[in-house]
């Protein structure tokens, strides 16, 4: 029996690519070769947007998540999060801040008042020396309040909207046929975690574990706790900041399952190398952007995939003439799992296509759809060029 596991890559509104690369699969499914009705695959493992779109393909609402992308189309960012500090409104491709005064006096400063009567500021008219001690001890009582009330701040942005939408459509009972994972990584440990959507305590477990894998540091703030069969996790952010692509939690799986034959299919959001731009005037935003996922995030991508292809190759290359053995690393051993090779297809953007991640308009949105059917398109008339046995396809 052929089976067919889905890999999501992060990439923030970059996922409308996946979502356009998806609706031509979806319309030319039989192309694939496998035993699967169009939109049911036997594994998907997705972080960050990956994780939204991955959960839903495996709840079979594929509709419902082309919905949640049409609103966000038509309506903007604001149908994922609201910002104070981020102009959700703005149309333009890059983000823009914008400051309101009064709301940051509100947020960082709020007990700061002070209060002088006339007989008190009558001698700072005339006293050099009182308006530097009046001006000194100001300033020291902001400085504390604000210091106190920074600590508290944990975001530029909230992504209550997102949350809202995940509560009322994900449930652990509707991931019946595929195998869904959920990758995030806990701040207090450092470690990235991979869990199923039976692993999940409960229902609400199961969404606040999608929500913290699409929880960009500094833009969102970590999920405090999900609680899990293996026990509580905590201060869970996006996932993607250790593993872009979570091509290791579906091979597990399909390691696992030796008797079927898996074709892989990735859908990357992501370039193999960063656009060179200039980043004098940028914004503490876009500076952050660009260091984690234009760089970082492509970085990690590009080694975990030319890797596993590196390897997948090889395997294909030895073929049956001998048999070749997982090692484990931490037990400094080789295990008794053979490798494998697979059928790959790899669906991903051309260089300075999608644009910035967190921004979406709908010119961007048409565009990176777009851009997404056509590589599918390519992809699978590489397929049909090729025939049955194809293996490694790069677009």
């Amino acid at each position: 029996m052929k089976k067919l596991a889905l890999v999501l890559s992060g990439g923030g509104f970059n996922g409308a690519f996946q979502i356009g690369a998806l609706h031509y699969l979806k319309e030319h499914w039989p192309i694939l070769g496998v035993d699967k009705e169009s939109m049911d695959f036997d594994c998907v493992a997705g972080v960050s947007v990956g994780s939204l779109n991955g959960s839903l393909i495996a709840s079979h609402q594929f509709e419902e998540l082309c919905a949640i992308w049409e609103k966000v189309r038509k309506y903007g960012v604001e149908e994922i999060y609201t910002s104070d500090f981020i102009d959700t409104r703005s149309d333009s491709e890059n983000v823009e801040f914008k400051v309101d005064p009064a709301f940051l006096f509100d947020t960082f400063l709020p007990e700061f008042r002070p209060d002088l009567s006339i007989w008190q500021i009558l001698p700072l008219l005339f006293s050099k020396r009182k308006q530097r001690d009046f001006l000194q001890k100001t300033l020291r009582q902001a400085s504390d309040e604000f210091s106190v009330n920074f600590n508290q701040f944990k975001a530029l942005a909230d992504n209550g909207p997102l949350e809202k939408k995940l509560k009322s459509l994900l449930k652990r009972e509707l991931v019946k046929s595929s195998t869904f994972r959920c990758g995030f990584v806990s701040l207090n440990d450092g470690k990235y975690y991979s869990v199923k959507a039976e692993e999940f305590a409960s229902d609400e477990d199961f969404q606040q574990g999608v929500l913290a894998s699409s929880a960009i540091p500094i833009i969102w703030a970590p999920v405090p706790e999900v609680q899990t069969t293996h026990g509580p996790l905590k201060q869970l952010v996006d996932g993607g900041i250790k593993n872009v692509s979570p091509l290791g939690d579906v091979l597990e799986d399909i390691h696992n399952d030796p008797d079927h034959d898996y074709t892989l299919l990735i859908i990357n959001c992501n370039t193999h190398d960063p656009i060179p731009e200039n980043y004098e005037n940028r914004n503490i935003a876009q500076i952050a952007l660009r260091a984690l996922t234009d760089i970082s995030l492509s970085e990690i991508f590009n080694n975990d995939i030319r890797e596993y292809l590196r390897i997948n190759d090889i395997l294909q290359q030895v073929g049956n003439s001998r048999e070749l053995f997982n090692y484990d690393y931490k037990k400094q051993q080789r295990t008794q799992q053979p490798l494998r090779a697979f059928k790959t297809i790899i669906i991903q953007p051309d260089a300075g296509i999608l644009g910035d991640s967190l921004v979406s308009t709908k010119s961007l949105f048409d565009k990176r759809h777009a851009h997404g059917i056509d590589k599918a398109k390519k992809a699978l008339s590489l397929i049909k060029n090729r025939g049955a046995n194809y293996n490694t396809i790069l677009t």
